[in-house]
């Protein structure tokens, strides 16, 4: 039983942990910032705890959030967050449960307690899910004065990395001065984005007297997801159709206030010229899956093909071109940077969504199986990391 079923409405194990109660199961720590409403959405990687705290759960042992603080106000954390368990390392280490693994993803924690922890049993791991070889390669040159936590080094039994990022792996151990480094199988589910099933997104096919929406959502803050090829695959279509479109493009403040983008690219684009371009700040997907529910979305990635917006638009049945490999069997794919597949890609999109829904639906559902929590073979993969 948690908190929120034993006491008071208000409360919730969110902010209060009994690890006495939970020394029957092997508790396992999820190493994260705080997690709060506003920053759910911000970063794939507090969706990714999520997931894998829910993961970890369904093998049987008792994953606790690790976190540098708990919020001030239980209305402060996201409903699905609720009833997960978060505690603070204060109360860790003045506590005398074992703890049987403690996995470091979206904080890292200071080596001496590491140690402590270490010299009674646990097994201390560090898991990447981002890309941290080209992060580093990038971080001195574009931002010299920039110095943030990125790796600690020290106390660490293992190293793990998502499998997207398996070039790197060897990069990750020699960084952390720890030799072993493994794979760790990519998670995902719509827990998220369905609220465990509170709310619900479904696309619609665009009125005949509406433009039809075009969202472009990549981050562009580096090379590894930017606007520019979507922006020139959806232009070749328009120049060749002149249908009417209404581009969304978000994360766009940077690209739109830089002169080399706006004297060299912009004005060689047809939708630029129409204006058929809205430049937008950050859109949650939420938002754009509420506001344009018959949407068509664009993606461009290098390096970074496992995504959790596309596997969103994938779940909802939101058209998604995109550059994935792995995952060509699912949404419209085009190869590489490739602007006459992607072009073909949104083309096909156009004219066969609207009747292609249920064919549509059916490579969404299996890809999402194939990385699916509950998914037999996943949890095999990780319960042979987590021994």
């Amino acid at each position: 039983m948690n908190e929120c079923e034993e006491g008071p409405s208000h409360r919730c194990r969110s902010l209060k942990v009994n690890l006495e109660n939970l020394s029957k199961r092997k508790i396992i720590l999820l190493a994260t910032g705080t997690i709060h409403n506003d920053t759910l959405f911000v970063n794939g990687l507090y969706q990714n705890v999520v997931i894998l705290y829910k993961l970890i759960d369904a093998l049987g042992y008792a994953p606790i959030l690790l976190v540098n603080e708990k919020p001030d106000n239980i209305h402060n954390v996201p409903q699905i967050l609720k009833k997960m368990r978060m505690i603070t390392a204060e109360e860790v280490l003045s506590n005398s449960v074992l703890i049987y693994m403690q996995i470091e993803i979206a904080m890292s924690i200071d080596p001496n307690m590491r140690s402590i922890l270490r010299k009674f049993g646990t097994k201390v791991v560090k898991l990447y899910l981002g890309n941290i070889l080209n992060i580093d390669i990038e971080t001195p040159i574009f931002y010299p004065g920039l110095h943030f936590s990125h790796h600690i080094a020290g106390e660490l039994d293992e190293i793990w990395v998502s499998p997207h990022y398996k070039q790197h792996h060897e990069y990750a151990g020699f960084i952390n001065n720890c030799r072993s480094a493994k794979i760790a199988p990519y998670v995902w589910d719509p827990c998220i984005l369905t609220l465990d099933k509170a709310r619900s997104f479904k696309w619609i096919p665009c009125p005949q007297n509406q433009a039809q929406v075009i969202v472009i959502l990549e981050p562009n803050i580096c090379f590894q997801k930017s606007s520019l090829i979507p922006l020139l695959i959806v232009n070749k279509i328009y120049k060749q159709t002149r249908r009417d479109f209404k581009i969304i493009l978000g994360n766009s403040e940077k690209i739109h206030a830089n002169p080399f983008f706006t004297k060299t690219i912009l004005p060689n684009l047809s939708l630029y010229k129409d204006k058929k371009i809205e430049f937008t700040g950050r859109r949650t997907i939420t938002s754009i899956m509420n506001d344009y529910p018959s949407a068509i979305a664009i993606g461009h990635q290098w390096n970074n093909q496992y995504n959790y917006m596309t596997l969103e638009y994938l779940y909802a049945g939101f058209p998604i071109i995109h550059n994935s490999p792995d995952w060509s069997d699912a949404g419209y794919y085009y190869e590489g940077s490739d602007i006459d597949k992607g072009a073909a890609a949104l083309k096909k999109a156009l004219e066969f969504h609207e009747f292609s829904q249920e064919t549509y639906a059916s490579g969404a559902a299996a890809l999402q199986w194939r990385h699916s929590p509950y998914n037999p073979e996943v949890q095999q993969a990780w319960k042979e990391l987590l021994v």
